[in-house]
């Protein structure tokens, strides 16, 4: 099977499906034909890899951009928010609000408690715009 390549939109469009291409506004304006084997080559990148058009309009790999700072910010956010969720689960999963509002927590449960709080407060503090350089806390034992 025969395919273009179209460099505009980094995208195969099949030869024997061009009528219908057409048909639709989809066809590109330009492009180069690129055989069964260019086009299975290019259809899964390897790790750090993705598919560009070439200076000379053929497909090409290209190393994946580093994560912008912006981007770096947004995953920081991400994993704050996890760990937070997290926390939050563990310390709903031992009841301890609920005992400790009724008096009924053990003082090994306080320290615990007060851990996982001292923990929590640790983790809203974290300013994620330093993004990567974060030092995230530790989780209590």
């Amino acid at each position: 099977m025969k395919y273009i390549f179209d460099a505009k939109t980094n995208a195969f469009f099949p030869v024997e499906l061009k009528d219908s291409y057409i048909e639709k506004g989809l066809w590109p304006e330009y492009g180069v034909e690129i055989d069964e084997e260019t086009f299975s080559e290019f259809q899964t990148p390897q790790t750090g890899k993705m598919r560009i058009a070439g200076k000379d309009g053929y497909p090409a790999w290209a190393d994946v951009p580093p994560p912008t700072h912006d981007e770096l910010v947004a995953m920081a956010d991400a994993q704050k928010q996890s760990l937070i969720d997290e926390a939050n689960e563990h310390i709903n999963s031992k009841q301890w609000p609920g005992k400790a509002a009724m008096g009924r927590l053990k003082d090994a449960e306080k320290v615990q408690y007060n851990a996982w709080l001292d923990y929590l407060d640790a983790l809203e503090a974290v300013d994620t715009s330093t993004a990567p350089d974060i030092t995230w806390p530790e989780q209590p034992a």
